[in-house]
């Protein structure tokens, strides 16, 4: 009921913020004659090892799906990881000096979380449970084992049901988010735990099932989508985002 009343919310606080908010961002809708896997290739050659990194902390991500996810914070300093469950990590902004991550999954009718973690060394050092089984030398673990169960050190800045976030890009010293509810694509940031909607991208479902942002060396913010209707990229750029969509 508490995730029903979330999702009725979100449309509420949209249709009204919507309507007061000027034109913030700068929109285009592109179609280009240019092969899906040759640029795709192109922009993960340039990606970075690591979901994320500072001086303090080089960050990675797992995924297992449905069964669970996490984030890994690895003190440069110390050598020491530590966890936190995330299901699934997109992308990891830094603002005021704290680490905003953006988790997402098309399961189902998909969901988006987003945590706020202040200090990594507080999250959980992580230690793989116990075998399921043991049969002679074999060792039997189910699917999500290997993630970390922990939310110690984090804080939930939202939890939402039948939302999918493709990025979360920072502008203006605000966090913003690239969402869609399967039907139509919006341009949001989160109030009192719920999203509230700047600007509409597209009418159209814009998704991926593995969303992942690459940071450019220009700072631009990368994500490409592909699904059974569309399929192309976002590019986020200070304020201008384009749409890219690939001709079949």
């Amino acid at each position: 009921m508490k995730k029903i009343f979330s999702i009725i919310s979100f449309w509420i606080v949209a249709i009204s913020c919507s309507a007061q908010q000027g034109s913030l961002f700068v929109i285009k809708d592109s179609t280009v004659a240019k092969d899906f896997k040759q640029v795709h290739e192109s922009y993960l050659a340039t990606k970075n090892a690591f979901l994320f990194e500072d001086d303090n902390y080089a960050v990675r991500k797992t995924c297992s799906g449905e069964w669970g996810g996490s984030i890994w914070f690895k003190n440069k300093k110390t050598g020491i990881e530590y966890a936190s469950e995330a299901t699934c990590p997109v992308v990891v902004n830094k603002l005021d000096g704290k680490y905003i991550v953006t988790n997402t999954l098309a399961h189902l009718s998909g969901f988006t979380q987003v945590l706020e973690i202040s200090n990594p060394d507080s999250l959980e050092i992580f230690e793989l449970p116990k075998p399921r089984q043991k049969k002679g030398k074999t060792i039997v673990r189910y699917v999500g084992d290997n993630q970390s169960k922990s939310k110690k050190g984090t804080i939930q800045l939202i939890d939402s049901v039948g939302v999918l976030t493709l990025a979360s890009f920072p502008y203006q010293g605000d966090l913003f988010h690239i969402i869609t509810d399967f039907k139509r694509t919006f341009v949001s940031k989160i109030e009192n735990k719920r999203f509230v909607t700047i600007d509409t991208v597209s009418n159209e479902g814009i998704w991926t099932y593995n969303p992942e942002v690459i940071k450019t060396k220009n700072d631009q913010y990368i994500v490409f989508f592909n699904n059974k209707e569309v399929k192309g990229y976002l590019e986020i750029d200070d304020n201008l985002i384009t749409l890219y969509r690939f001709k079949e």
